[in-house]
């Protein structure tokens, strides 16, 4: 089933029904992984990941059967789900600055691996000199370039000269100088890439859970009424 939790029988109201898709993708498995990040792909956070999910989905579900309370009027109804937005939102935006924070210690840490096996190590600094020579040579020509590919993807010194040396030395551009950096990471230090990639994604899904909290308020209340209603309370 995609759906987290089915919506509840017989309530097909919406306070805001022209947001009722945003509603219910607010409670799908493959929207909120595709917004907030998918927890088999975000291990260090998963847990977190999905009880936010759960979060999500069960404010989403009080906020729709709001439509349907008899015991208030049309602008209570929206002024609850404005206030249900607000804790969603807050939640959101906490969690937000907390997976920001984990992506970029993530990829420090990825780094920091990736370094450790790749970088310049000491007493390699003739041997590395050697090779950066012979790399420069190589890639003047389709043959050479085979050669140097060939090198760096099963030799460690080659693969670490390369990483470690910027790419006008070497004689290349760097486009192609980066990629085969990633390479040498991918062969020689996967536990590094892994760590890398999953920074890199969790902090690229961080910078879209704004957009998120302006989908919930969006969908939950009609920000109008609920000014119009603030505006003529009178409090006793």
């Amino acid at each position: 089933m995609n759906k987290i939790i089915g919506h509840a029988e017989g309530n097909t109201a919406y306070l805001v029904p022209a947001r009722a898709n945003i509603m219910s993708n607010l409670r799908t498995v493959t929207w909120l992984r595709m917004r907030l990040g998918d927890p088999s792909k975000l291990p260090s956070v998963k847990a977190e990941l999905e009880n936010l999910f759960a979060r999500v989905s069960d404010t989403t579900q009080k906020a729709q059967m709001l439509a349907a309370d008899r015991t208030r009027t049309k602008a209570q109804q929206h002024m609850a789900a404005k206030t249900l937005a607000r804790g969603l939102s807050s939640d959101l935006r906490r969690y937000a600055e907390i997976f920001g924070k984990k992506g970029a210690e993530l990829q420090n840490d990825g780094q920091a691996v990736a370094d450790r096996i790749l970088g310049p190590h000491d007493n390699y600094g003739y041997l590395q000199s050697e090779i950066r020579g012979w790399i420069r040579e190589q890639v003047k020509t389709p043959e050479g370039m085979q050669r140097v590919s060939d090198a760096y993807k099963s030799d460690l010194q080659t693969a670490s000269t390369l990483y470690s040396s910027p790419h006008f030395l070497l004689g290349m551009s760097a486009q192609l100088h980066t990629s085969m950096r990633l390479k040498a990471v991918e062969l020689f230090a996967p536990t590094g890439l892994d760590l890398l990639s999953e920074g890199i994604e969790l902090e690229a899904k961080a910078k879209n859970y704004e957009k998120v909290v302006s989908d919930v308020h969006g969908a939950y209340y009609n920000a109008e009424l609920v000014e119009a209603a603030e505006a003529s309370r009178v409090e006793v």
